[in-house]
């Protein structure tokens, strides 16, 4: 298997046990709110940034079913890449740049899932 490969499905796993080492200490302590309106406040904030971040993935001022179909190619698009190389795969023909772009596939439909999961727990 490439090295790259490897360092590329390994690079977020080492950066979040980066970032939970420095969280446990060296970070200080998380800000607690001390009433009910600072506590208001901080979960509006929270909701106004993830307003933000939902609209920004967004295309824009579209028709409805033009924001369907481009999110409805995505799984498309995985589907015929995992399926080209899995065919590739089956009848022997090695290729390295098919091998790389169905990895880089399977880390965002898998991957990046199941290390979101992971960090919830």
């Amino acid at each position: 298997m490439d090295p790259l490969t490897i360092l590329a499905a390994l690079g977020p796993l080492a950066v979040d046990l980066g970032k939970s080492l420095i969280g446990r200490f060296i970070q200080t302590d998380v800000y607690k709110p001390v009433n009910v309106g600072e506590y208001v406040q901080m979960r509006q904030t929270d909701l106004a940034f993830f307003q933000a971040m939902n609209n920004a993935g967004g295309s824009g001022t579209t028709y409805p079913w033009v924001e369907a179909v481009v999110r409805l190619m995505r799984p498309s698009v995985g589907l015929i890449v995992l399926g080209t190389w899995s065919f590739m795969m089956l009848s022997g023909h090695d290729n390295a740049a098919v091998n790389n772009f169905a990895s880089a596939v399977g880390f965002y439909l898998f991957g990046d899932r199941t290390l979101f999961y992971a960090q919830k727990k």
